[in-house]
């Protein structure tokens, strides 16, 4: 498997993860501060599976998206 595969297949894997987590807060009717919603990890989650779905494109256009999306990631790993 060729590594632009790989990088679609894992960023697949970080978007779903975060599409579940939505759907179990909607199920449950609310947003709380201590599920993964509420507490910021799925869109954590979302965003490094849109910054691994912009490496595997290799689009010199996403480059600003991608310094962006790194720099989201980056600010909210230390408190």
């Amino acid at each position: 498997m060729n590594e632009q595969i790989s990088k679609l297949l894992a960023s697949a894997a970080q978007i779903t993860v975060a599409a579940g987590d939505m759907i179990d807060a909607a199920r449950e009717g609310e947003i709380s501060p201590h599920d993964n919603v509420g507490s910021g990890e799925t869109l954590t989650v979302l965003v490094d599976g849109l910054r691994l779905l912009i490496l595997a494109m290799d689009d010199d256009e996403a480059t600003q998206l991608h310094g962006a999306l790194v720099k989201f990631l980056e600010d909210r790993s230390c408190p």
